[in-house]
């Protein structure tokens, strides 16, 4: 596994949890850092050791030393991002969601094709070991066949238009910060695409963004998976799987991290599962960009799962009624 030198575009919350996390292991280094603000740039080196900064993300693409970027802007800005850092040979991580819309992402795959380099979408809490432990579960037939999935990933951040995720410019809203999350384990679970979606969501006067939403997807095997996203209320974290002869809970689906997570499996008999880790979530996200660089992708979030999760996104805005400025 090659031991791959990063940069970080942008310095935001998650930017910070992913230089802090990288920062764990021996297996990769945090060389750069690029912000439009100089002194945002230089009090997050500081944070995390960094010995190059940049004040403008060109001046990062620009650095020979740097192997990889991990992307850490605003929805709206990660297609124009992507591509430019293609374009200069990077290998690519960026955050979910990879893009506002399956048209963008089409575009970024079409040059990162060209351009031969990684590319993945920063859904980290696929890189937890217990998503495959509950794969091959199911794949045993321990729990019959899914039925129905439900989760929820909703959070109370207030009415702070400022904010990104209260950004319609910025392609901000509840489903597109965190109902995400939601979206991808539905269709991890499944195996499958939907072929039906139902969104209901209260699209704010001022933010122009859905701020609590319910989602129901429906899979061609028959299983219906229902889900609960949102910025404005707290609602506690939530992954259920049921099936025909007993179901799956997940204790903690989205920021399982280093250590030991459980998994409560009701099927003859209940059992609870432990489940090891021995790295840090985004840190482990990373080194899996290592493990497969030469594959260009990772099994762990394909480029077709992601457009896959793009088109299921796109069609669930597309039944709320939610259209970004961008698209206009």
């Amino acid at each position: 596994m090659k031991h791959l030198k990063w940069g970080i575009i942008g310095t935001g919350m998650i930017a910070n949890s992913f230089a802090r996390n990288l920062k764990t292991t021996d297996k990769a280094t945090l060389l750069a850092v690029a912000s439009r603000s100089i002194d945002k740039g230089k009090e997050f080196a500081g944070k995390y050791d960094i010995p190059k900064i940049y004040g403008s993300y060109n001046e990062l693409l620009k650095d020979k030393e740097v192997d990889a970027i991990y992307i850490s802007l605003p929805n709206h800005l990660h297609k124009e991002w992507s591509i430019k850092c293609a374009e200069a040979g990077k290998h690519i991580l960026c955050e979910k969601p990879i893009t506002v819309n399956v048209g963008e992402l089409e575009e970024i795959l079409d040059v990162v094709k060209k351009c031969d380099v990684f590319f993945m979408e920063a859904f980290m809490y696929r890189c937890h070991p217990q998503w495959a432990k509950i794969k091959q579960i199911i794949a045993d037939g321990t729990i019959g066949e899914v039925r129905a999935i439900k989760s929820t990933f909703s959070y109370n951040m207030g009415m702070n238009l400022e904010n990104i995720r209260m950004s319609n410019p910025a392609a901000g809203g509840g489903l597109m910060d965190v109902g995400c999350y939601c979206v991808s384990f539905t269709r991890l679970i499944a195996g499958e695409e939907p072929i039906k979606a139902n969104c209901v969501g209260y699209i704010g006067k001022q933010s122009r963004v859905d701020e609590q939403t319910t989602g129901i997807l429906m899979f061609p095997s028959g299983a219906v998976a229902s889900f609960e996203c949102g910025t404005q209320v707290n609602i506690p974290t939530n992954a259920q799987i049921y099936g025909s002869k007993g179901s799956i809970s997940v204790e903690n689906p989205w920021f399982a991290t280093k250590g030991t997570t459980k998994v409560v499996v009701r099927a003859d008999k209940e059992e609870i599962l432990s489940i090891e880790s021995d790295e840090e979530l985004y840190a482990k996200e990373a080194l899996m960009v290592a493990e497969y660089l030469d594959a260009r992708q990772t099994p762990a979030m394909s480029w077709n799962d992601s457009l896959g999760q793009m088109r299921t996104l796109d069609m669930l805005r597309a039944d709320m009624g939610l259209v970004f400025d961008v698209e206009k």
